[in-house]
């Protein structure tokens, strides 16, 4: 089947689905230029998550959580809690979530498609252009990307993505695997009351204790009758991939990015917890966020966040990102550099 690319309404937003007649990607210039629907269409799977608020024109503020309607984001120049930065407040995950970004080239054959997008930030002196690819009978979506700091400053930055997954996709018959070296864990202010772990604890990936004093392998999903909701960060990565498999539909995916640019992925877990707002009990979903480094949440500033990437003045930051989408297998063993998967024995 043709590649092609396909223009759209979603709600009040336009919409742009690239398509290669196995795998479908869609995208939203307009909110941030979120994904909101990736898909393999042979098998029918929907792999990113709907939150239960949707789509909301008449959200009470910009902020990210009132907007979230799931699916991914992309988390610049912070991720993580509100902070100041040099002088601007910027709230939580960042700016560019927030932003319209301008589609600035298009290309459509029988064998492939792609659009560039770009964005400028408003409280940091940064352009970002992305570049999504999908190319005919191959089940792999590439987002190549470019930031550059367009002042003479060295600037700090906690940059990412924001993939959660859900959809028809994710249930109890789902396992991570993961080259890594650590697990460890942060207690967001929702997840209180219902988080499996305290703050602090670490483990030798997939392993660490939960309050209980039970060792807990993270890598095996709960369904939502688990009640939990935790914050866990994994890295220590020995090579750059990390995969979701669900055993029983046998389709999956996988994230491949440079672990000298991603040095950590965030595991954000929504197993039917989280009481109050905004989930209220209500989320079912997991988030695998390749991110340059770990949000410190007693920070009040950027500068005194450890894990940022600096970015010189005039320097552009070039990241390409991979995601595999497969079938006919029940886990991963590894995945070389050009994406050859080996399945798990």
């Amino acid at each position: 089947m043709m590649c092609k690319i396909i223009e759209h309404a979603v709600e009040k937003y336009h919409a742009i689905t690239l398509s290669n007649g196995e795998t479908s990607i869609t995208i939203l210039p307009e909110k941030g230029a979120d994904i909101i629907s990736l898909r393999d269409e042979k098998t029918d799977t929907e792999f990113l998550w709907n939150s239960p608020q949707g789509f909301r024109s008449d959200a009470p503020s910009k902020s990210f959580i009132d907007n979230y309607e799931g699916g991914w984001q992309e988390c610049f120049p912070t991720g993580g809690p509100a902070i100041n930065y040099r002088g601007a407040q910027i709230g939580q995950h960042g700016e560019v979530h927030a932003l319209v970004w301008n589609v600035i080239d298009s290309m459509q054959d029988d064998n492939e498609v792609s659009i560039t997008l770009e964005v400028r930030t408003i409280k940091t002196p940064f352009v970002l252009r992305k570049k999504i690819t999908l190319r005919g009978q191959v089940n792999v979506v590439e987002i190549e990307e470019w930031i550059t700091n367009e002042s003479s400053e060295t600037l700090p930055v906690l940059w990412g993505q924001h993939p959660a997954l859900g959809g028809n996709f994710l249930d109890k018959n789902c396992k991570i695997d993961a080259l890594a070296a650590r697990v460890f864990s942060y207690t967001l202010p929702e997840n209180a009351q219902t988080g499996q772990f305290d703050q602090n604890v670490e483990g030798v990936w997939p392993h660490i204790i939960n309050k209980a004093g039970d060792t807990i392998d993270v890598s095996e999903i709960p369904g939502p009758e688990a009640k939990t909701a935790d914050m866990l960060f994994i890295d220590g990565f020995r090579e750059g991939w990390i995969s979701v498999t669900n055993r029983e539909r046998k389709v999956g995916l996988a994230f491949l990015f440079d672990p000298d640019v991603y040095k950590t992925v965030w595991f954000w877990q929504m197993y039917g917890g989280g009481t109050g707002y905004p989930w209220y009990s209500r989320a079912y979903t997991l988030a695998l966020e390749p991110f340059t480094g770990i949000p410190d949440p007693h920070a009040s500033s950027i500068d005194d966040v450890a894990g940022t990437r600096q970015i010189r003045g005039g320097e552009t930051l070039h990241h390409r990102l991979r995601v595999l989408l497969y079938r006919g297998i029940k886990g991963v063993g590894r995945i070389s550099t050009d994406g050859v998967i080996v399945p798990r024995i």
